[in-house]
């Protein structure tokens, strides 16, 4: 026995640090994020002390409100007229919801979730210096440096990375915020600035244009409170004009986006990027209309839209690019309350958290994914899906550390 639990005792570290790494390499690969979870995985599992990690995960809100829409996702599968494949491949999907509840037990260390945090930081941090030598046009486009010189994005595609990029800028403001002393403070500021650069003029992710102006409002209310509203709406303004009249790039996402609404007609308008999102929103409200309380099933999306459009000019699709819209369609009302359930739990628990930085960082998070969600399936999407559940797991598992501390206290 005391071999066995010797050898337990090595192996949550292990699972531990793998998680660490996955904060690293969320922005960076896929294939790593895989290889990394299931080291995670495996050593969690031989690391026994099944008793204590029962017990952080059902003392834990936000675990617990990602188990109910776990379940809700696994039990709309069980009804609708959704084939099992489809079904699996949805699960498959969501079943990054999963990590949130395996890292609570991991992450209950503040270093271990500074290390976390700072890995995901470093990753941003290479991909931003890569993005602007991407945008001299002093490489040519590669397996790496994938964008052209205009659309300035490097591991991952420009939607994925701006989303990214717009949130760590966002790290970089509250590193800024709650930073000791005055020269870090100035230079996490102007660290920040930089990467905000980025997402406005440097990559063409309107998602992350979105995200940004979110994050940049709710930063500026949590720093100066309503004269920070005041302060964001102005700024907001300024950068807008500026980069209106100024970039010739971001003139032109935004004229093409008018452009494109103009033309769209329900059913058969042209064949456009935001012409194809109003069918998308069109059509999956009316699948709601018809199914509003239990929806469709999970993985009923795509036939119950091929119904939808059979017999018009309208292409079938499986993923509105509305991530309410998604999960409304196929969880009905009832799935929709139970994602802002685990939204609102997450909300109301990041003021427990034991640091200021952990609790701007954690509203932060949120509002990026519940933002960036109204544009995007993000919890379809592998990278963003990851990122919110690994972020979601370092990030909540401070509400146990918070706690035990209290205890102690009282």
């Amino acid at each position: 026995m005391p071999f066995q639990a010797a050898t337990n005792n090595r192996m949550q570290p292990i699972a531990r640090w793998a998680a660490i790494a996955m904060g690293f390499s969320i922005p960076i690969s896929t294939a790593l994020d895989n290889i990394l979870l299931f080291l995670v995985l495996l050593f969690l599992l031989l690391s026994g002390n099944y008793k204590h990690k029962l017990k952080s995960i059902t003392a834990n809100p936000v675990a617990m409100a990602s188990l109910a829409l776990v379940a809700i996702l696994l039990l709309g599968g069980l009804y609708g007229s959704a084939e099992f494949a489809d079904a699996l491949h949805y699960w498959r999907k969501y079943a990054h919801l999963l990590l949130i509840v395996l890292l609570i037990p991991l992450f209950e260390d503040k270093p271990s979730r500074e290390y976390a945090i700072a890995g995901f930081m470093i990753a941003m941090a290479v991909t931003l210096l890569l993005s602007y030598l991407t945008a001299s046009g002093w490489f040519p486009a590669n397996k790496i440096m994938q964008g052209p010189a205009d659309n300035a994005y490097v591991f991952k595609l420009h939607i994925t990375q701006n989303v990214f990029m717009a949130f760590f800028a966002y790290l970089l403001a509250a590193k800024a915020l709650t930073a000791p002393v005055p020269w870090k403070r100035t230079a996490f500021g102007l660290a920040a600035v930089v990467a905000a650069y980025n997402v406005l003029f440097m990559v063409q992710g309107r998602t992350g244009y979105v995200v940004l102006a979110v994050l940049l409002t709710y930063f500026c209310f949590r720093w100066l409170r309503w004269k920070g509203i005041a302060i964001a709406v102005l700024a907001g303004i300024a950068v807008a004009a500026a980069g209106y009249y100024g970039s010739h790039t971001l003139r032109g996402r935004v004229n093409l986006v008018a452009t494109e609404l103009a033309a769209w007609q329900a059913g058969h308008g042209p064949a456009t990027s935001s012409g194809l999102r109003m069918d998308y929103y069109t059509n999956s409200l009316k699948i709601i209309a018809d199914h509003p309380i239990l929806g469709v099933g999970t993985g009923g999306f795509g036939k119950a839209y091929a119904a939808k459009v059979k017999g018009t000019e309208m292409a079938p699709s499986n993923n509105p690019h509305n991530q309410y819209l998604l999960v409304t369609a196929q969880l009905g009302m009832i799935g929709l309350a139970v994602l802002l359930y685990l939204f609102y739990s997450q909300w109301r628990a990041a003021v427990l958290l034991p640091s200021q930085f952990e609790q701007i960082v954690a509203r932060g998070m949120l509002l990026t994914i519940m933002s960036g969600s109204l544009l995007n399936s993000l919890l379809l999407d592998h990278a963003e899906g990851f990122f919110f559940s690994w972020m979601s797991g370092v990030l909540f598992a401070g509400l146990n550390a918070a706690r035990q501390r209290n205890e102690k206290n009282a």
